[in-house]
């Protein structure tokens, strides 16, 4: 397994709701990472299993350790240069406002398909070229 030099967001690019919340963050970051959906990538290139991206979004390489769930959300606003989005990072992966960002982010992921989304076709493309299945 080599981890990518460059920090990579594996996102489900089957969800609309994921979509949405990733085309939000390229919209809203000023600086985001290259991203891939997890139906395109073998996990296992990244240290993940097939479980862990089905369940959650990750950060991986760039010289980080993997962060998946909110830990990955803290690791997006963490490399912004506006430092509320860096104090909100920081606030999603310290205790004991970690344990409740953990909860909401699986509560969300959990009931996405509840969540209104909207019904136009993601046009994004995947920004990370690295090895692809």
């Amino acid at each position: 397994m080599k981890s990518p030099s460059e920090l990579v967001l594996i996102y489900d690019g089957d969800c609309q709701f994921c979509r949405l919340s990733l085309d939000f963050g390229l919209r809203a970051l000023k600086k985001f990472p290259a991203y891939v959906a997890f139906q395109k990538i073998n996990p296992l290139e990244f240290g993940l299993t097939q479980e862990q991206v089905k369940s959650q979004i990750w950060t991986v390489g760039g010289g980080k350790p993997p962060a998946g769930a909110h830990l990955a959300v803290a690791v997006l606003l963490g490399m912004q240069s506006n430092p509320i989005y860096r104090a909100l990072g920081w606030l999603i992966k310290t205790p004991p406002t970690s344990w409740l960002a953990r909860k909401l982010y699986f509560f969300i992921a959990a009931n996405r398909h509840r969540i209104p989304g909207g019904s136009r076709e993601c046009k994004l493309t995947d920004t990370y070229k690295g090895t692809q299945s």
